[in-house]
């Protein structure tokens, strides 16, 4: 883990340190999520890729969120593998 300060531009620039950017692999043009909880900034680097996997997981549960409330669900037993389960529910 590396630590260090940096700050803020009058444009809300913000510069990742060069040893950040060196370990992390960034290259320019890199995309981040940016997530704020209180004054607490997060940047999560992602790649398009991350973005179509998260989008695609996204659709997923709004489908089941629309199936259980249609009340189109099935149960599964706790003595079921992982495959089964995972067979069970993308059927």
């Amino acid at each position: 883990m590396t630590i260090n300060l940096t700050k803020m531009s009058a444009n809300g620039q913000v510069v990742i340190p060069a040893d950040v950017r060196k370990l992390a692999k960034l290259k320019p043009s890199a995309q981040f999520l940016v997530v704020n909880k209180g004054s607490d900034i997060v940047l999560k680097h992602v790649t398009k890729e991350d973005i179509l996997v998260d989008l695609d997981l996204a659709e997923r549960i709004e489908k089941a969120e629309e199936d259980f409330k249609l009340s189109r669900y099935t149960k599964a037993n706790s003595k079921m593998s992982t495959k089964e389960i995972d067979d069970l529910l993308m059927s």
